[in-house]
């Protein structure tokens, strides 16, 4: 590793003309390299790196690619290189490395951080001969690479480095996986305003990727840190729920933030009942499309996340708070339906009967928390059928809460 680094660093007085190029130009060396640093040919991406590993050399020489301020694509490149690091020829993640070092002192020292000379030692230390050595250093320069991502480039640096996903071998999408599981964490304080675009890269690379399993990990991990941003964004999303999104209601619900997630959505769902009442308008009036929306988008985020919860002992805590307001959404719903349904916005989302949602959410909490003999019970009575009934629902109410 010690001789590959000198070698990077003794040709630069002998680059080709390309390289000269890009050195007095300033190229934007993501969008330059990109389709080769990504290429399938292992030739390619070797010849890429070491382009790539002369011009970051010479830049950390003569600072011409900072000029004291951070660098605007560090977060793309450093996701380019990230999948390179586990590139299955020594060479290339060998020069993933040097590149990710030169990368790293630049912006440390753009930066101004205080730690520049330990991160300088930190780079040295990649030349060291022993593998568990050599392992720690790489880990630790992952870590100070994340946290010197600008929360700006934080989207940047996901999309770079999920892009490489689709077409990469399993040793570089485990180097993948690592890298975006570290700059969650060690980034978890600075990306707090970048949490809904965060989100949706992440959302955007599950509908396109067969790497669901981690990259529902990763909205766990964004969750785990982010839980209020996270649960606002998501029911930013249709009241048609893709399967993408029911997934991740799914996920996060199976997750040991089930129940803390189910009980931030019951409280969205009690608020936004309290705004409403007392008040002494009409039923149309007071359903709003809007309103009436986001609380259906609550109920239908709710019954992902009962159905995939685990502790039944802690949904049962939860029925004084949850029952009662969907039964008096229900209600409300059931008055205000035929209004509701003659807005052209309603039309749109073909939800013929909003009441049900709320109905099926009630059905599946009590299936969840309640002896079987005493379901089948509430369907001998017709309680679900007169609930849907407006004649019949103050009949079902009684039936259901006697």
């Amino acid at each position: 590793m010690r001789q590959e680094g000198a070698r990077e660093e003794g040709r630069g007085r002998g680059i080709s003309g390309r390289e000269r190029f890009l050195l007095r130009e300033r190229c934007p060396l993501p969008q330059v390299l990109k389709g080769w640093l990504t290429s399938a040919k292992e030739w390619e991406r070797e010849r890429a790196l070491r382009v790539c590993t002369h011009v970051l050399g010479a830049c950390k020489e003569r600072c011409e690619l900072t000029r004291g301020c951070p660098y605007k694509q560090f977060g793309s490149l450093v996701g380019l290189l990230g999948s390179l690091t586990s590139d299955c020829l020594d060479t290339c993640h060998q020069r993933a490395w040097v590149c990710l070092g030169y990368l790293l002192q630049m912006q440390a020292k753009s930066m101004k951080v205080p730690q520049a000379d330990e991160i300088r030692c930190l780079c040295e230390e990649l030349n060291s001969p022993d593998t568990e050595t050599f392992a720690e250093t790489c880990t630790q320069i992952t870590k100070a690479v994340c946290r010197c991502i600008p929360a700006a480039q934080a989207v940047d640096f996901l999309t770079a480095i999920l892009d490489s996903l689709l077409h990469v071998m399993p040793p570089r999408a485990r180097a993948v996986r690592k890298w975006v599981f570290i700059f969650l964490v060690e980034c978890r304080e600075e990306i707090v305003q970048e949490v809904p675009k965060i989100l949706n890269t992440l959302y955007s690379y599950m509908q396109q990727s067969t790497h669901r399993p981690f990259l529902l990990r990763a909205v766990f991990l964004l969750t785990r840190f982010h839980q209020e941003p996270v649960i606002s964004s998501l029911l930013q999303k249709s009241l048609l729920m893709d399967s993408d999104t029911v997934e991740l209601w799914r996920s996060l619900g199976r997750s040991i933030l089930g129940i803390q997630i189910l009980r931030c959505l019951v409280e969205k769902l009690n608020r936004a009942g309290n705004d409403r009442l007392g008040t002494d308008s009409s039923p149309c009036e007071q359903h709003s499309c809007q309103t009436a929306l986001e609380t259906l988008t609550i109920t239908r985020a709710i019954s992902e996340v009962v159905f995939a919860l685990r502790s039944t002992e802690e949904l049962r805590r939860l029925l004084p708070h949850l029952l009662p307001s969907l039964l008096r959404w229900a209600s409300e719903m059931l008055g205000g339906e035929r209004q509701l349904l003659l807005m052209t916005s309603w039309k749109q989302l073909h939800v013929e009967k909003p009441c049900r949602i709320f109905l099926s959410a009630i059905k599946l909490v009590l299936g969840k928390c309640m002896a079987q003999k005493w379901t089948q019970l509430l369907e001998i009575w017709g309680v679900w059928a007169r609930l849907e009934v407006p004649v019949a629902h103050p009949e079902g109410v009684r039936l259901l809460t006697r």
